[in-house]
């Protein structure tokens, strides 16, 4: 019996190899900015839900009192989702600020939390002049970006 001289090919060669690499590395280099871009709008997402829960308590403890709450506790609003990413805080308006007529409840980006990249909205919030509720959001330069940050 004659046996052949070639050998049976086994295995991957170099050249496959390094053309599966350099797809992986394109796929993961186009999916992680899109995965991150994700998860800063679901924290985006969570902070809305935040304000907006604190806008309904303010509503509720100014039913019972004469003013509107100076902090969260006051509230009893759970804000532990956001924790991590942002600062919540809540002031008063006008010059002296107070809280008889109205409030602005902010949400600020943690400098060392995993939001710390989301420069387009650095700060969200919602103000209550009297009658009027206002959505707001500027970016890390305070330039307006409500727009983008509120966006319906």
């Amino acid at each position: 019996m004659r046996q052949s001289l070639r050998q049976a090919h086994c295995g991957f060669s170099l050249i496959e190899l390094m053309v599966v690499v350099v797809i992986a590395g394109i796929l993961a280099a186009v999916a992680y900015p899109m995965y991150t871009s994700f998860l800063q709008r679901s924290r985006r997402a969570d902070a809305m839900a935040v304000l907006t829960a604190v806008v309904q308590a303010q509503e509720r403890y100014r039913t019972n009192l004469s003013s509107y709450a100076s902090d969260l506790v006051a509230l009893n609003v759970n804000t532990s989702a956001i924790t991590n990413s942002y600062a919540v805080s809540i002031a008063g308006i006008g010059n002296p600020p107070s809280l008889t007529s109205g409030y602005v409840v902010s949400a600020a980006v943690n400098s060392s939390g995993p939001q710390k990249n989301d420069t387009t909205c650095a700060t969200m919030g919602v103000q209550l002049d009297g009658a009027v509720l206002t959505y707001l959001a500027t970016d890390a330069n305070n330039v307006d970006t409500r727009s983008t940050c509120w966006a319906r």
